[in-house]
């Protein structure tokens, strides 16, 4: 899926791109009516997040919402534009790749003496939205990287559903053997080697975070391109699609695991919600690859996303009961369930109960079995964040497509976390 760069140059100069504004329970609305929530995602999530401030609307009659709504890739510019501007919304989801950005640049509100009740949050999603010791954002969600597997294909070729401890060596010996046993064009896996937020995992597999906690860049140059030359072999045994498909195929839509040429997806846990209902045969979601001691510590789970109010709001506490109430009121739970991550609370998580054999419940049970094996979580993603996925992705691409190698393709990352992290 095409991902919109917000780029150092951050609030300045960037196109308006429409949202859609529609009025809530009826309240009147579009960018000067009542106070303003806005969020991005798909109809699921449009669907969820409706139906949540409909029921606080309910509650709070004299209160009007006016909704803001776009896809991600949309978003963005349009969010950039609005608090350049001193108009942001009044309340607005906040994804962790942009988060810091906002937050250094003044466009947030400290919520630390909002009134918004926390004490049941996860403590890695409560700690989340900290940045220099000021909250500015409240996790929606628990969340952490999963590997998405087709049980149904892979058991009907007579392997195994990789588990949790799957070393990489041991995920690629089952790729080819996949890709062998199937062939007629499909593959043994996608190919998340553009993808940042799946590296993160293999780097800290490797003893250090991406990043540091001050938003330098800390990994190596050697395990960058040890993460490239993975990939590239792959592609070029046939094991992962090339370059090609891989750059038609990312939307969840036309991704190779719905397209049925390949039994693997990488991503985060609750995309398992969105990949099952595309895809007849039966989904499991399990572990990333691990190191090669097969610890989960790489892993990590955190809060990806924010409920945040602009620091220009006129209606300070009206914006914090909104985000309460989204938290923590059992309607928004149950209205919003797992269209935003895994709930950020035990309470939200058991209220939920969803059946252990569909999607959703899967997504809930693996992030309960593996919390207490993966390693704390990184720090905020830095400033410049945004930018470096876009750019993590084209090094990848470019070396399968035959413009590059391995070996530059990460001094060719490194060089541009040095320039964008440094700037």
């Amino acid at each position: 899926m095409t991902r919109h760069v917000m780029d150092r140059r951050g609030f300045l100069g960037l196109g308006a791109a429409l949202l859609a504004a529609t009025a809530v329970s009826g309240c009147g609305g579009g960018s000067g009516s009542g106070l303003r929530v806005a969020w991005y995602g798909g109809a699921p999530v449009h669907e969820a997040l409706d139906k949540a401030l409909a029921a606080f609307s309910g509650d709070h009659p004299d209160a009007q919402l006016a909704a803001e709504k776009a896809a991600f890739a949309d978003y963005w510019d349009k969010l950039a534009t609005q608090a350049a501007g001193a108009q942001a919304p009044d309340v607005f989801r906040m994804s962790m790749s942009y988060f810091s950005e906002y937050a250094k640049r003044g466009a947030l509100l400290d919520l630390g003496d909002a009134g918004i009740r926390t004490g049941d949050l996860d403590p890695t999603v409560a700690d989340s939205g900290t940045i220099d010791g000021s909250v500015y954002g409240i996790g929606q969600s628990t969340i952490t990287q999963a590997t998405f597997v087709n049980r149904t294909q892979v058991e009907a070729l007579g392997l195994a559903v990789p588990q949790p401890g799957t070393t990489w060596e041991q995920f690629a010996q089952f790729a080819r053997s996949f890709a062998a046993a199937a062939g007629d064009g499909r593959f043994g896996t996608s190919d998340p080697g553009g993808n940042l937020e799946i590296f993160d995992v293999f780097a800290r597999q490797h003893g250090t975070d991406t990043f540091t906690a001050d938003g330098a860049p800390a990994v190596g140059r050697d395990v960058l391109e040890e993460w490239f030359t993975f990939w590239d072999e792959l592609r070029r045994d046939g094991v992962a699609p090339p370059a090609d498909i891989t750059a038609e195929s990312r939307t969840f839509e036309t991704s190779t695991l719905v397209a049925g040429r390949s039994p693997i997806q990488f991503g985060w846990v609750q995309q398992a919600t969105f990949f099952q209902p595309l895809v007849q045969d039966t989904l499991e979601v399990v572990a990333i690859p691990a190191g090669p001691d097969g610890s989960l510590a790489g892993q990590y789970t955190k809060a990806l996303d924010f409920w945040c109010v602009s620091s220009e709001t006129g209606d300070a506490e009206r914006a914090a009961q909104v985000i309460d109430f989204l938290v923590n009121d059992d309607r928004a739970i149950d209205a919003i369930g797992v269209t935003l991550g895994i709930p950020p609370s035990a309470r939200a998580r058991e209220r939920l109960a969803a059946d252990p054999s569909s999607a959703a419940g899967k997504a809930v049970a693996f992030v309960e079995s593996i919390s207490g094996q993966v390693g704390p979580p990184p720090a905020a993603w830095p400033q410049g964040y945004g930018e470096l996925k876009t750019t993590f992705q084209r090094v990848n691409e470019e070396v399968g497509f035959g413009e590059s190698d391995p070996a530059r393709a990460a001094a060719d990352f490194a060089d541009e976390a040095d320039r964008v992290l440094s700037s």
